[in-house]
């Protein structure tokens, strides 16, 4: 029985050690460049109430986005769905950041424009999020990008079709 009880703290402290090695701080990224002008793609990620390009936030809904957008407390600082609240945080120039909170837990998102040519904006859109020590979120952080980066693409597709179609 001793020797089962040892093992069993020696495998967790074992365990333990190999989760501290994983990074506590994960980020996410997409890029894409759309052909549209610095102030039209500013004004749809600058003003909340514009995101229904936005698969993380329509996914939020129970149903479609125009219906729940005039019942529930959207503003151009703050969407309150379900459990996930987004509010924006700053909105400089170049650049918009975002927090979103599901239950207790928090994220933060980072939009930044740049215009390498006058007709084109690169747009970068960036989550990060914060860990804790426990090994089960430790793992899970694993499976964000695999999880979140589809459906970052998909939103920025969705965005880039939105302002180039004419």
């Amino acid at each position: 029985m001793k020797l089962i009880i040892a093992s069993l703290i020696v495998f967790s402290l074992i365990i333990l050690f190999l989760f501290a090695l994983f990074p506590s701080d994960i980020s996410v990224t997409r890029v894409v460049q759309i052909g549209s002008s610095r102030a039209k793609l500013y004004k749809k990620i600058a003003d909340l109430r514009e995101w229904n390009w936005n698969e993380l936030v329509y996914d939020a809904f129970p149903s479609h986005y125009p219906t729940v957008y005039a019942g529930n407390r959207i503003d151009s600082n703050s969407i309150v769905l379900r459990n996930v609240t987004v509010t924006l945080v700053r909105a400089g120039q170049d650049s918009v950041f975002t927090r979103w909170q599901h239950g207790e837990k928090y994220f933060m998102g980072n939009f930044i424009l740049s215009s390498p040519s006058g007709s084109e904006t690169v747009l970068q859109w960036t989550l990060h999020f914060h860990v804790k020590w426990y090994p089960w979120e430790k793992l899970a952080s694993m499976f964000y990008d695999k999880q979140l980066g589809p459906m970052m693409e998909k939103s920025l597709g969705n965005l880039q079709k939105l302002l180039e179609t004419p």
